[in-house]
């Protein structure tokens, strides 16, 4: 397995994980989440296996915003 393909692998298995804890996100909106991480990492330089820890923070820090609106805006 190459580099590349490993970063792929780790940031695919990330995607699933968080898909998994915030179910009611919907998935394309998951996947746009560890997307824009994943991108916003590299823009500084910085190799995706090494940065796993930033992404998933920006993702997770995106994800809760996204399930916090969802939840305000949905009536009771």
């Amino acid at each position: 397995m190459t580099s590349g393909e490993t970063s792929v692998a780790l940031v695919l298995d990330l995607a699933r994980r968080l898909a998994e804890e915030y179910d009611s996100v919907p998935l394309p909106m998951v996947s746009r989440s560890v997307k824009a991480a994943t991108e916003a990492t590299t823009l500084f330089g910085e190799d995706v296996s090494a940065s796993l820890e930033t992404i998933e923070r920006i993702a997770r820090e995106d994800l809760a915003a996204i399930q916090d609106a969802a939840k305000e805006s949905s009536p009771v």
